[in-house]
Parts: C-alpha cells; structure tokens; sequence
C-alpha cells in the first residue's frame, strides 16, 4: 500500500506521521513492560538449604554417641553459617538451615563450647546437583558436606 493509499483510509485528523508516532509509543511502551517483567522473574532468589546431621546419626562421629549416662556425646559444638546466629549441634534430631541463596558463597563453621572457630568450609550451591546439602563432622576427617539423597540417611531434614 502506498502513502496516499493509507492516508484516505485514515481518519482527517491522523496523518501517516502521527500513526508512526502512535506505533513507536505503543511498541516503546510493550518493550517496557517485557523488560520490566523479565526483571522481576530474574529478581526472585532460588535458595538453599543445609541438613546438619545429628550426633545420634552422624556415621563420622568416631566416638560413642550416647553416653553412660544416657546423654548425648556433642562436646557442646555449634554450627555456623554465614553472619547467622551460631546454632547448637543438634542431638537427635537433624537441623535444617534453609533460606541460603544459590548464588552466593557460603562460609559454614564448627564453633567449640567457647565458641571458638574449630574447622570451617565455603561452599557454592552450584558445586553440587543439589539445592540440599547435608553437613556432617568429625574431628579426624573434618566437615563433610555433600548432596543430600537417600543414601544420606543420617540427615533427616526431609
């Protein structure tokens, strides 16, 4: 269609140029709005979470979980991750730390009785397969951190 095939279809007060404006105005605002929800879709954080395995089900644990007594054997550790408030070592029950953010990294850390530093590791979601990990310690091997799947059976955040 030519110009003046579109300009006699058109109402006398809209020329061809005004209905270019009007399209770029309409295609200006839609590029907006797609924009602007792209942004928002990319804005919501996938997170994270850590089982830290009890000491009545941690296989690493070399020495006897239970005491004589009937008490459980946790040396009164603590676990730590990131500037979170430090956590006593769960005794029968496992600990779920949830809310991390899969794209950040992540300090995780055994603090003794005093509250003193005694091993730590980062860590990266992307590291894994997995948005769950499971934690676990021994002080001979250290802190194992892994996928949390069904063959680790000793973390029971699930």
């Amino acid at each position: 269609m030519s110009v003046t095939a579109i300009s006699r279809q058109l109402p006398a007060n809209l020329t061809p140029k005004k209905l270019i404006g009007v399209v770029v105005k309409i295609a200006f605002v839609v590029v907006a709005l797609v924009l602007a929800i792209c942004h928002c879709a990319t804005a919501q954080q996938a997170t994270g979470s850590v089982c830290v395995a009890a000491r009545d089900d941690d296989p690493l644990w070399k020495q006897p979980a239970i005491l004589p007594n009937g008490e459980i054997n946790s040396f009164g550790f603590r676990v730590k991750i990131d500037k979170r408030p430090a956590a006593a070592w769960p005794e029968r029950k496992s600990l779920k730390i949830d809310g991390l953010d899969t794209s950040e990294r992540h300090l995780a850390v055994v603090l003794d009785s005093d509250g003193k530093p005694i091993e730590s590791v980062r860590f990266r979601f992307s590291d894994y397969k997995s948005t769950e990990l499971c934690m676990a310690y021994d002080g001979y091997q250290g802190i194992g951190l892994q996928e949390a799947t069904r063959r680790t059976l000793w973390c029971k955040c699930h």
